[in-house]
């Protein structure tokens, strides 16, 4: 029989009662690679609660449901907004002056058959007697506005509108109207600066062909 190692045995006891790493006099359990994570996480939980309770926990863990749950609400509020702007975009809006003193009821009248929202504005441009009256009639869908459009534009409106002949135009917001303005400033000055080139184009075709007149050939 070999000789016993006493100090040998002696660790092997101390290492399996307070751990297997030493630092000093000190000694603590060996960390166990993932093993050992998983405990670490379960030991950094608050008392009385468990690993089965984490999602009930404020902290970093089950971040990436969280995060999920996040965008998943989101992409639900984003898709309700744009059902939303879809239900607000389907209206459509005209407008059509009016003589002073028209009341909406007069103007119910006149587009009684569409029903549309009716507001009366007026506009003033320059002094206080230079007032324009207008009405704003809001329609349920496109169809029913360009229909009133067919129907009404043009007749003659003046016993309930004091207008001798009705007209009906788009009315915009004024981003909907600068972009109009913006196209349609670009389109005349496109045509304008083709004008141009087709007035040079024929100044030098007739000076080329003056030329060709009056100065004679070689030879």
């Amino acid at each position: 029989m070999g000789k016993r190692d006493l100090e040998k045995e002696r660790q092997i006891e101390l290492a399996a009662i307070w751990g297997a790493e030493v630092d000093g006099e000190n000694r603590f359990p060996r960390r166990r690679g993932l093993s050992g994570k998983k405990s670490t996480g379960a030991s950094c939980l608050p008392v009385g609660v468990s690993v089965e309770d984490v999602d009930e926990v404020p902290s970093d863990l089950g971040s990436e449901t969280r995060s999920e749950e996040c965008n998943n609400a989101k992409s639900d509020i984003k898709k309700k907004k744009a059902g939303k702007d879809r239900k607000t975009n389907s209206t459509y809006r005209l407008h059509c002056f009016v003589g002073p003193g028209t009341e909406r009821n007069d103007v119910r009248t006149v587009f009684e058959a569409y029903e549309p929202k009716v507001e009366l504005r007026t506009s003033q441009q320059g002094n206080l007697l230079n007032k324009t009256h207008f009405a704003v009639l809001t329609f349920r869908n496109k169809a029913m506005a360009l229909h009133a459009v067919k129907v009404l534009d043009g007749t003659n409106q003046y016993d309930r509108l004091g207008v001798r002949k009705l007209k009906l135009g788009l009315m915009l917001s004024r981003k909907e109207h600068s972009k109009i303005r913006q196209k349609l400033r670009k389109r005349m000055r496109e045509d304008h600066e083709r004008r141009l080139a087709e007035e040079v184009s024929e100044e030098a075709e007739f000076v080329k062909k003056f030329i060709e007149s009056y100065v004679p050939s070689a030879g």
